[in-house]
């Protein structure tokens, strides 16, 4: 969500690694592939040209060990074999794609700036002298802090009783050493109540429709604001209609997730899910719908596949685009909607049945009247949500006490302590 042309220059390095990861997890699943058409669509998908695709992309990833490709006579890709997750899980991945590349140290700077801020909210010059440590000189870590609040990643906000700005990480707040139910205990007790209920929600229901979690909207925006939930949105224009519908998740999911093979930073969770309510949630009845995400999910788990179906063909380009899925269409104009990236449908499944339980009966058959067209992230919620001063008040009373928790485990006088 970088929209200044001179912040993606500065941070190119960053943001290429990212592109190159986003390319190699989308093949992932797919093992070798000796499309060379279909391996510049995925690259396209991921804002790689081809040109760089070829000659600084491709060379990277072999270097770091995440693919390896091959090339014709005239130089041009013609098959890609993938080891996303073999060599090491994708974050262990990521930064030996960003060694290759060789970051500045103001790019280094920015990332510590983005770790330290995760693990605890500090005033800033508490934050500056964290990023120093680290082998950084003031002047890069300054300007990585500047980086870090000029991309909203990290944010700031004063501290009355400190004199000074807070510096804290929005998107990170569950982590290993501070839950988020830890620290809202000591609120006070309407405030603590009101977001309480909803991180309990986003975290027992993966999923739930934004609509069914309840609350105050100023209190649910700010919510999302400062990350205590992650709101992600598929939205539909199909038949001339407009059709949104926002489910909400728990950045603990993430957090945890990212100690295993793959990561929950690429949201294919959250999109997999979301599609598959959509379906349920706003397929016009008399053209069938998905009465029974749970029954479906384990078919497509199980099987490896469910349908055949025509709509099939048309309502998952994007989970197609992110390799989660293949569809495969008949001569008929039927469709099977083929297993890709099992890891994420498996985890999907115990979402969706944590999210909506078990529902009696239900149908093999994807067919839906208003097909998903965009998919809108938790950090594009977030950077869209405008400021709300009344509740921008729990949040910051929010921040500075999980501060004050924080400074009591290192202490240890907290059970949430080391």
């Amino acid at each position: 969500m970088v929209t200044s042309n001179v912040i993606r220059a500065d941070i190119a390095t960053l943001l290429l690694t990212g592109q190159a990861m986003d390319f190699a997890s989308r093949m992932h699943g797919y093992g070798r592939i000796t499309n060379a058409k279909a391996i510049r669509q995925f690259a396209r998908l991921a804002g790689i040209p081809e040109s760089a695709l070829t000659f600084q992309v491709l060379p990277v990833l072999k270097q770091a060990n995440v693919v390896d490709f091959a090339v014709d006579a005239d130089g041009a890709v013609k098959s890609i074999e993938e080891f996303v997750g073999v060599s090491g899980t994708v974050i262990q991945q990521t930064f030996r794609v960003l060694e290759e590349l060789k970051p500045s140290e103001e790019e280094l700077a920015l990332l510590h700036s983005i770790e330290i801020a995760s693990w605890a909210p500090l005033t800033k010059t508490q934050h500056l002298d964290q990023i120093v440590k680290r082998g950084i000189s003031d002047d890069a870590a300054l300007r990585g802090l500047e980086y870090s609040l000029a991309t909203a990643i990290n944010r700031r906000v004063p501290s009355s009783d400190l004199n000074e700005e807070v510096i804290f990480n929005p998107n990170v707040w569950g982590t290993s050493q501070i839950q988020i139910a830890s620290f809202l205990r000591n609120l006070p007790p309407n405030e603590r109540d009101a977001l309480l209920a909803i991180c309990e929600q986003a975290t027992v229901r993966p999923g739930s429709s934004l609509d069914d979690v309840g609350g105050n909207p100023s209190i649910l925006r700010s919510a999302r604001k400062v990350g205590l939930i992650q709101a992600a949105t598929v939205k539909s224009n199909a038949q001339g209609k407009f059709l949104t519908r926002t489910y909400v998740f728990s950045p603990l999911i993430q957090t945890a997730d990212d100690q295993s093979t793959t990561t929950e930073a690429l949201h294919l969770r959250k999109l997999f899910i979301a599609h598959i309510l959509f379906g349920r949630d706003k397929a016009n009845l008399s053209a069938g719908r998905i009465s029974d995400p749970v029954l479906l999910v384990s078919k497509l788990l199980n099987a490896g596949s469910v349908g055949p179906a025509t709509n099939i063909g048309t309502d998952y380009h994007l989970l197609e685009s992110h390799g989660v899925v293949r569809v495969e269409e008949l001569p008929n104009g039927r469709a099977f909607l083929k297993l890709i990236k099992e890891e994420i449908v498996r985890d999907g499944l115990d979402w969706l049945k944590a999210s909506v339980g078990n529902v009696p009966g239900g149908t093999s058959f994807l067919e839906k009247d208003y097909v998903p067209g965009l998919f809108v992230t938790p950090e594009e919620d977030r950077s869209k949500l405008t400021d709300d001063a009344a509740s921008d008040e729990i949040t910051t009373a929010t921040i500075l006490e999980l501060r004050k928790e924080v400074q009591r485990a290192v202490r240890n006088e907290s059970p949430f302590g080391r």
